[in-house]
């Protein structure tokens, strides 16, 4: 099985490089064990990619996807990477939801009727 569940905080504003379909997301992830914090670079694609080009830096994200390798030759070596792609990405916080919010009133049909009279 090659499954990864990550939960953490969008660090950059996500991008697609060039003209690709691959979106690119950068998130910071906190390892409970050893009290540190890991940055994580993944791949997303399709309605994934689509979401994830609608996050913010601050944004604290989960998801789920899987490990590909991945070869290619850069200045004639063969290069062997390990790339994070996921298949699904769900917000659990907006970075703006920490802020204060001003109270947004709206007074309903019949409290109008009530202050009419």
């Amino acid at each position: 099985m090659n499954t990864v569940q990550l939960v953490g905080e969008v660090t950059d504003r996500p991008f697609r490089p060039g003209s690709g379909a691959r979106t690119v997301i950068k998130v910071r992830v906190h390892d409970d064990a050893s009290n540190r914090f890991d940055n994580v670079e993944f791949d997303a694609f399709g309605s994934a990619g689509d979401f994830g080009l609608r996050l913010y830096s601050g944004d604290r994200i989960a998801l789920r996807g899987r490990l590909e390798d991945r070869q290619f030759t850069e200045q004639g070596e063969i290069v062997h990477e390990m790339r994070l792609v996921a298949n699904h990405i769900e917000l659990v916080k907006r970075a703006s939801d920490g802020a204060p919010r001003q109270p947004r009133h709206e007074s309903s049909d019949d409290e109008r009727r009530s202050n009419d009279e």
